[in-house]
């Protein structure tokens, strides 16, 4: 396996396993296209949650972030991020992501992440349909629910709090293509609302002394 093989392997956007999502509906999943040619060092950094489908796990959740950086064992480190009002504590999780299929040509963005240490890899559960690295990414998941229904996850991310005019339109089109309107909801990322009283969170500006 080369370096490029190596660092993808052990990459992944993972906000969170997707075994909890929220938009279930009849029918299998569908096989969506995804990202190829993934470039896994250009991917890793910060990214802000601009809209999601809502999640068990994000119940309430606003300010949300993830950022990822290399493990030292070549694993990649998600580490997630979020405020639910009316606190002002942050509530974080951190797992490990690979890529599921790092031998594949093109290589694709099909990944699987796990917040337990002991829980085994399941079939990709993280798709990135689309981004271009430096402003956007939509990543949508489904896994069945039984043999008649499907459970979807999907999230738009940005490299900054607000998309630009020309990400937001680069989003659009994923979204009219593969994922429901409707059922994507915003996620807050005002600056004063989003302010921080933990001086090592630099996502965010500090909140003001009272």
């Amino acid at each position: 396996m080369n370096s490029i093989q190596l660092l993808a392997a052990a990459f992944v956007l993972g906000l969170v396993g997707l075994t909890s999502g929220q938009l279930v509906s009849p029918g299998i999943c569908q096989n969506f296209p995804v990202h190829v040619n993934f470039d896994v060092p250009r991917y890793l950094g910060l990214w802000y949650e601009i809209r999601r489908y809502e999640q068990v796990f994000q119940r309430g959740g606003e300010c949300v972030t993830a950022e990822y950086s290399l493990n030292d064992d070549g694993s990649v480190r998600v580490f997630n991020s979020m405020l639910v009002p009316p606190g002002q504590v942050r509530q974080s999780d951190v797992g490990r992501a690979v890529v599921a299929f790092p031998d594949e040509s093109p290589l694709e963005a099909k990944l699987n992440v796990t917040f337990d240490a002991t829980a085994t890899d399941i079939s990709a559960n993280y798709w990135v349909l689309g981004t271009d690295y430096d402003s956007y990414a939509v990543v949508w998941g489904c896994f069945g629910v039984g043999t008649t229904l499907r459970a979807e996850s999907a999230w738009i991310l940005s490299r900054t709090p607000t998309l630009t005019p020309q990400a937001e339109a680069e989003v659009q089109r994923y979204v009219d293509l593969y994922l429901s309107e409707d059922d994507l909801r915003p996620t807050v990322q005002n600056l004063d609302f989003c302010c921080t009283i933990d001086p090592e969170v630099t996502a965010y500006p500090q909140c003001p002394t009272q």
